[in-house]
């Protein structure tokens, strides 16, 4: 063993890690997958659900650009909303 010892919190806080970045972004993406191929009847009923996962994939992004991760997921929570209310729109059309 070495003396260096290893602390498993270090790995949340090192905001390059680009682990969160692909998990954050690939729960965002099949949200969003299933809410615009119609496949989301009686599954995502509810705008809290998308905002949170858009939200937290805006806010992983932004830690990891070195920018403020409260924006990031104020700003990825108003492009979930967004899309949530744009999707019965294009899917009607």
């Amino acid at each position: 063993m070495s003396d260096k010892q290893y602390r498993p919190l270090d790995e949340f806080k090192n905001k390059k890690n680009i682990v969160w970045v692909l998990m954050s972004a690939s729960m965002c993406f099949f949200i969003l997958f299933v809410l615009f191929t119609g496949t989301s009847v009686g599954i995502i009923g509810s705008v809290y659900s998308v905002m949170l996962w858009t939200g937290i994939f805006g806010g992983v992004l932004a830690r990891y650009f070195d920018k403020n991760g409260w924006l990031g997921f104020g700003v990825g929570s108003v492009i979930g909303m967004g899309c949530f209310i744009l999707a019965p729109i294009i899917l009607a059309a």
